[in-house]
């Protein structure tokens, strides 16, 4: 899913895209905890580092930010829920109703259905409401004007972030990086160029 950042931001910045537990080779199980502790892990080596998280890793991103302040200079959450159970329902109903070979081929590197599943149920039961206030890195929040699950709580993630301001891109949904990469990376360099 990043690859278009691994090449379109690699010039000026050291990019790093991790396998979060339970996907691609990384071993599992998926959780949000044991995904904070693996990026916390990573980025121990290169901290003070500019942190960026989409959907799910948006949620790692922000609870990483929040518990190690020190370690993150700028922070990037795009097609973020503040609680995914609440305007997520549509989407977490869709990937629950998907056999498990759909989804690992077409969106992801799972390796079965039953990390699918597990993958899911802790997005649907994540809260992210209390790292909010306590993130002190500038923040950068994106969401496409299309995302329909995650801009409803786009201002008030804003809002929630001390330091953050929010972007919404027209024409673009929730897979920004990938659907839109161009003006993602814009954007992101832009906000990146600033802590120079």
């Amino acid at each position: 899913m990043w690859k278009k950042q691994l090449s379109g931001l690699s010039e000026r910045y050291h990019v790093i895209a991790p396998d979060l537990p339970g996907f691609g080779k990384s071993p599992g199980p998926f959780s949000l905890q044991a995904s904070v502790d693996a990026v916390t892990d990573l980025i121990a080596d290169y901290q003070p580092i500019h942190l960026c998280g989409m959907s799910l890793g948006a949620l790692v991103a922000a609870q990483v930010a929040a518990e190690h302040p020190e370690s993150v200079r700028r922070l990037i959450l795009q097609g973020a829920s503040i609680r995914p159970a609440e305007h997520g329902q549509r989407a977490i109903r869709f990937f629950r109703s998907r056999p498990g070979w759909w989804y690992m081929k077409a969106a992801s590197d799972l390796p079965d259905r039953p990390a699918l599943l597990a993958m899911v149920n802790a997005v649907e039961e994540a809260d992210i409401r209390g790292f909010l206030p306590r993130i002190t890195a500038p923040t950068l929040i994106l969401c496409g004007a299309r995302d329909k699950e995650c801009l409803p709580d786009a201002q008030p993630l804003a809002d929630a972030v001390p330091h953050a301001r929010l972007v919404v891109v027209p024409h673009t949904g929730h897979a920004m990086p990938v659907m839109a990469a161009k003006p993602f990376n814009a954007i992101v360099g832009g906000f990146l160029a600033d802590a120079l």
